[in-house]
């Protein structure tokens, strides 16, 4: 063979040998399922296998509970042993340590001591009751504040610097200067606010005669001004043998045996336990003051009213008119036309001068005429 045809058969031969290395690792690849076991896959499970599998399985679990009975006896056994030798071997051991470790102990609690001092454990309610604290203190160092300041300045405002040097009354009439200085009992040389306005304004308004008050306290000139409004009596009551002297309000302001240039109320119902200085006349007497009052206002509108001397209230519907300069008596009625009845009363006066007698304007004017009737 030439050299040519060597190399041919040797090329054919190594192609042939890889081809059937080829073939023969194609057949090992090729896998018999039913005998071959492959990792993380079972197999099919054989029905009879299985079960004699799972009874032989349930004999050998019974075997092993009552096998296991004696030995779960013997180790409780064993245990209770232990139990009663533990606290025993616990003693002596607690004893040896605690004696070697009674310097630690005393090392250890001053390392905490030192701990505590340096380093404490706060906890919120700690914290709180800080706060609350800290709050109180706050508060009570402003209030100790605010009282030293109020202090300060009442005992500056009761200094000399502010006593009174004169005392000025204004809009007196019946009661004096001086008698109005010592009902209020400001007095001079004395601290101006040493005295309240409201307990002067009471002491003074207990007078009668004094309906209200007002006082002012100039600090620069140190002045007291004493400003009062008086009760003028305007009308009188008769009591016995005296007078009482009452006001437009009913007010009885004084009893005198002095008679004032006032009509007489005659016939008033005020039960005489409380006719007193201070006290006020009843319901019913203070309804027909509203009468009287305004009687007394038509009669001065027509120029007469100084000719009152007394009127009756004795009856509501029938007030009587005295005018004893005149000596004449008019009868008023019910007063339900005051303003013509007091013309009529004065064109009276004028035609019946110096005669006396009885005027009567107490029927309804638009229909009627007022009648005079002369004393015989």
């Amino acid at each position: 063979m030439s050299k040519g045809e060597r190399r041919r058969t040797m090329v054919y031969s190594n192609v042939n040998k890889k081809a059937d290395s080829k073939s023969a690792s194609r057949n090992d690849e090729i896998i018999d399922l039913d005998k071959e076991i492959i990792i993380g896959i079972q197999g099919l499970p054989n029905p009879n296998e299985s079960k004699k599998n799972n009874k032989v399985l349930s004999k050998k679990l019974k075997n092993k509970k009552q096998d296991n009975k004696p030995v779960k006896k013997k180790i409780q056994k064993i245990k209770n042993e232990t139990e009663s030798e533990e606290p025993q071997n616990r003693k002596a051991t607690k004893q040896n340590h605690s004696n070697e470790q009674k310097p630690l102990k005393k090392f250890i609690n001053i390392k905490k001591d030192k701990q505590d001092d340096f380093n404490p454990i706060v906890t919120k309610e700690d914290r709180i009751k800080m706060q609350k604290r800290k709050i109180i203190k706050k508060l009570s160092a402003i209030l100790l504040l605010i009282v030293l300041l109020i202090g300060g300045f009442i005992y500056f405002l009761l200094s000399p610097a502010f006593n009174v040097k004169s005392i000025e009354v204004l809009n007196n009439n019946h009661i004096s200067a001086q008698e109005i200085i010592a009902i209020s009992s400001i007095k001079v040389n004395e601290n101006m606010f040493k005295y309240s306005k409201k307990e002067v304004k009471e002491k003074m308004i207990a007078n009668p005669y004094i309906e209200d008050v007002k006082i002012k306290r100039n600090i620069f000139t140190r002045k007291v001004k004493i400003d009062v409004k008086e009760r003028v009596a305007t009308l009188m009551l008769e009591y016995g043998n005296s007078y009482v002297y009452i006001d437009n309000q009913g007010y009885i302001l004084e009893i005198s045996q002095a008679k004032l240039q006032s009509p007489i109320l005659k016939g008033y119902v005020t039960p005489l336990e409380d006719i007193k200085p201070g006290k006020r006349l009843n319901k019913d007497d203070l309804e027909r003051l509203e009468v009287v009052l305004n009687i007394i206002k038509n009669a001065n509108d027509k120029g007469i009213a100084d000719l009152i001397t007394s009127i009756s209230i004795k009856d509501k519907k029938e007030y009587v008119m005295f005018l004893e300069s005149e000596d004449k008596t008019v009868y008023l009625g019910k007063c339900t036309d005051l303003s013509t009845q007091m013309l009529y009363v004065k064109e009276m006066l004028e035609r019946e001068k110096n005669i006396e007698g009885e005027f009567y304007v107490d029927m309804d004017l638009n229909t009627s005429n007022p009648m005079f009737k002369e004393n015989v």
